[in-house]
C-alpha cells in the first residue's frame, strides 16, 4: 500500500499522542450511541436496492441520498452527530489514484489526484438534506465525483469534498494541528479503517502539537466600557440590510467590516464565509456552536452550554483567532472583523442544585 501524506512543516519530530483524549472520547461514544436511532434492516435493504455503483447517488422515488467519502474530520462520529448528520449506513474504504494532503494555515485535509497512490476513508450514505447542509458547512471545499474500493474489493462512484483553488493555484501544503489528526485516527478506528493506514497517520505524519492553555491567542483591543445586550446581538444577524453583521467570541462582539472587491483573490472565499456566517453564527454568541462544529476530543461531548468548561471556551476563541476572524494579527490587507465591545452578562437567578 502506497500512501503519500504531506509532510511540508518545519515540525518534523512531533507526532500524534492519542492517549491524553482516549477517556473523554470513549465517554463521548457511550453517550452518543444511547441517542442516536439506526435504520431497521428491512428499511435500509428497501433503499439500497435501488443502488447503481455507477452512480453516487440512490433515488428511490421518494427520497434522494448521496454517497459521500470522508476523509476528515467528519470521519469521527462525534464530529458526525456534532453537526446533525446521521448517516444511514458507513464503511471503511480506499480512494486509488488520490492521495491525503493537508492545506492551507489551518491544515486541513484535501484530495488530490495522483496516479499510483492511495487513501483510505469512511463513507457514509447520507440523505439530500443532509448532503446540503455540508455544502454549507464546508464552504471552502466543492463537490467532486471520485471512485472507492471497499475492503471486499467493490467499486462505487462518490461525492468528496476538494478544496477550492486560490485564483488558478492550489492551497499550499501545510501540517495538521495534533487534535484534527487525532479525531480524524480515532474516526478511522471507530469506522475499521485498515491498521496500516491508522499507523501511518499515527507515526509517520507530522502534526503541530496541542497547545497549553496559557498560549491560547484571544481576541484583543476591545473598546472599554462598551457592552451590548444579547438583544442588541441578535438584532445584527445580517438579515437586515441596514445594520452590519456582528457575531459573539467568548463575549466579545465582533463586527463585518465588509467582503473584498470582487478582483480580489480572496473574494470567493470571503463571500462564501459570510453566507456560512450569516447562516449559522449570525447575530449569535459561537463558542457553543464553534465548540460543537470543531470537536475537540480532549473535553466532553458538548450537547448543550453547561457541557463546555472555561477552558474550552477560551480555546473555541483561540480557533475563531487561527481559522479567519484575522482582528489580531496586525495585518490590515486581511482584517474583516473589528471588535466593537463586550456582550453584557445576564444574571442567572436559576437556583442551583
Amino acid at each position: 500500500m502506497n500512501i503519500s501524506i504531506s509532510n511540508t512543516s518545519p515540525i518534523l519530530s512531533c507526532r500524534l499522542n492519542p492517549v491524553p483524549s482516549n477517556t473523554s472520547f470513549k465517554t463521548s461514544c457511550e453517550t452518543l450511541l444511547k441517542r442516536i436511532k439506526r435504520l431497521d434492516t428491512r428499511t435500509l435493504n428497501c433503499i439500497l436496492a435501488y443502488d447503481d455503483p455507477d452512480k453516487p447517488l440512490i433515488d428511490d422515488g421518494k427520497h434522494t441520498y448521496f454517497w459521500y467519502l470522508a476523509i476528515g474530520s467528519m470521519i469521527n462520529p462525534i464530529s458526525l452527530h456534532l453537526r446533525d448528520i446521521t448517516p444511514i449506513i458507513s464503511y471503511p474504504v480506499k480512494c486509488p489514484n488520490h492521495k491525503l494532503v493537508f492545506r492551507d494555515q489551518c491544515g486541513m485535509a484535501d484530495i488530490e489526484e495522483c496516479q499510483g497512490e492511495e487513501f483510505d476513508g469512511v463513507v457514509h450514505l447520507v440523505p439530500i438534506e443532509q448532503m446540503d447542509r455540508l455544502d454549507q458547512v464546508e464552504h471552502m471545499y466543492k463537490r467532486i465525483i471520485v471512485k472507492i474500493i471497499d475492503y471486499e474489493q467493490r467499486s462505487h462512484l462518490v461525492y468528496v469534498y476538494k478544496m477550492n483553488l486560490i485564483g488558478e493555484k492550489e492551497r499550499p501544503k501545510s501540517t495538521p494541528s495534533e487534535r484534527y489528526l487525532d479525531i480524524i485516527v480515532k474516526g478511522c478506528e471507530y469506522f475499521g479503517v485498515r491498521s496500516s493506514y491508522i499507523n501511518r497517520l499515527k507515526y509517520e505524519q507530522p502534526v503541530i502539537p496541542r497547545k497549553l492553555p496559557n498560549t491560547y491567542r484571544t481576541i484583543e483591543n476591545i473598546p472599554d466600557n462598551v457592552y451590548y445586550t444579547n438583544e442588541d446581538l441578535a438584532k445584527h444577524d445580517g438579515k437586515d440590510p441596514t445594520l452590519p453583521l456582528w457575531i459573539s467570541v467568548n463575549g466579545k462582539i465582533l463586527e463585518y467590516i465588509g467582503v473584498p472587491p470582487q478582483n480580489h483573490p480572496d473574494y470567493d472565499n470571503q463571500k462564501r464565509f459570510y453566507d456560512f456566517v450569516v447562516s449559522y453564527f449570525g447575530g449569535r454568541e459561537v463558542v457553543p456552536a464553534i465548540s460543537r462544529s470543531w470537536y475537540e476530543p480532549m473535553y466532553k461531548l458538548p450537547l448543550n452550554d453547561d457541557d463546555i468548561c472555561d477552558e474550552h471556551r477560551i480555546l473555541a476563541e483561540d480557533m475563531c483567532v487561527s481559522w479567519g476572524l484575522n482582528c489580531c494579527n496586525g495585518d490590515t490587507n486581511t482584517i474583516y472583523w473589528k471588535p466593537i465591545g463586550r456582550l453584557r452578562k445576564t444574571l442567572n437567578t436559576t437556583k442551583s442544585e
